[in-house]
């Protein structure tokens, strides 16, 4: 478990097969679980008094701190899968259980490290 990229199941493909009849499984609901996502943002500020009227604010803020990268959940269409019926191997995955794609997490479509200064000057 765990395998991310092309070709790489993240789950065992053999642990489900495809539904050829009307019939129940034994799989529970929700059983299977992706990547998760880990996101840690960061900010901070200073102020200082430059007279008695004046002050300046420094700020310093870091999105996607870690730079961990965000995965998509495996695929799950388990007809895409081809095998070789005589060994019982896997020739493709095609998609299948593979990791292939990433998450956005809405922030203008970057999901790397950022970082971004701010000066502000009050009077």
């Amino acid at each position: 478990m765990g395998l991310v990229g092309r070709n790489d199941p993240f789950y065992d493909p053999f642990a489900f097969a495809p539904v050829t009849q009307p019939r129940l499984g034994t799989a529970g609901f929700n059983s299977l679980r992706g990547p998760g996502l880990v996101n840690w943002d960061f900010g901070a500020f200073r102020e200082f008094s430059v007279t008695e009227r004046w002050r300046v604010q420094f700020r310093a803020e870091a999105f996607n701190l870690t730079n961990t990268p965000h995965f998509a959940n495996p695929g799950n269409n388990v007809s895409n899968l081809v095998g070789n019926a005589a060994t019982g191997a896997i020739q493709d995955l095609a998609g299948y259980m593979a990791i292939t794609g990433v998450t956005n997490l809405a922030r203008e479509g970057i999901d790397e490290r950022q970082f971004r200064f701010g000066l502000r000057i009050s009077f």
